[in-house]
């Protein structure tokens, strides 16, 4: 065979495998999956499912409606923290995640709550309310002392945090017509705890739910300033109403 003819059938044959190469890097590099973007966001402590639904849908990871569908059942053991998930992730994707690291991080309480002989969930309950009822430690322990004896009193605890998660109106624009609302929210209408928390609380509260400080106090209201001021009786509060809430 010519030379000349045996050069032209190599390079053709070069030429095709080159080219069959050349179209299965492509086809390699196409089916290769794009990697998912993720997206990290804070969830604040105290934050209730209905907001941390909202973060959830403006940070572009799930809808809103469709996230609440599986978390109403799971306030207060969604643990306030910053999270990294995939966008478009699934719902029960992020409550397994956020469960998870309630379990983690609460685990350093069981023996406490054990030694009490008080319920896991009762406890995640009054962490929640004080949760919404005051910003400082001191004041949560206090707080916590307080509602805590109340029950054992056989008081209504009265708190408006509760109802306010129950109405989804602000304490200070709470009715009569509220306050007498037939809800198991309305500590204001049933004895004990309320059916279920009514955020997500941080460590801070759970320890002061667990923690109470003893005081004489059994009551207790905020002022505009956010400033807890106390009171021994009923007739001490209600001067408390009116010099702080006038």
């Amino acid at each position: 065979m010519p030379i000349a003819k045996e050069i032209k059938i190599a390079t053709v044959a070069f030429l095709l495998a080159f080219l069959l190469f050349v179209l299965y890097w492509h086809a390699s590099k196409e089916s290769q999956p794009i990697p998912a973007e993720t997206v990290a966001v804070t969830i604040p402590e105290g934050f209730n499912v209905y907001q941390i639904a909202s973060t959830l849908q403006a940070a572009g990871i799930v809808p809103r409606e469709e996230f609440l569908k599986e978390a109403i059942g799971e306030e207060g053991f969604l643990f306030p923290d910053t999270y990294e998930f995939f966008k478009d992730s699934k719902p029960k994707v992020i409550i397994s995640k956020m469960k998870k690291n309630f379990e983690e991080k609460t685990a350093i309480f069981t023996e406490d709550i054990e030694k009490q002989k008080k319920d896991t969930r009762d406890i995640i309950i009054m962490a929640s309310l004080l949760e919404e009822e005051a910003a400082l430690e001191k004041d949560r322990k206090l707080i916590s002392g307080i509602l805590w004896k109340r029950i054992t009193l056989g008081m209504l605890l009265q708190v408006d945090a509760a109802l306010t998660y129950a109405t989804g109106r602000s304490s200070r624009k709470l009715t009569d017509d509220d306050l007498a609302l037939d809800d198991p929210y309305n500590t204001y209408k049933y004895k004990g705890l309320p059916a279920g928390p009514i955020s997500n609380p941080g460590i801070g509260a759970t320890e002061a739910a667990i923690n109470p400080t003893s005081s004489p106090y059994l009551y207790y209201l905020s002022d505009s300033r956010g400033v807890i001021h106390y009171a021994k009786t009923f007739e001490e509060h209600k001067l408390n109403k009116i010099r702080y809430l006038r």
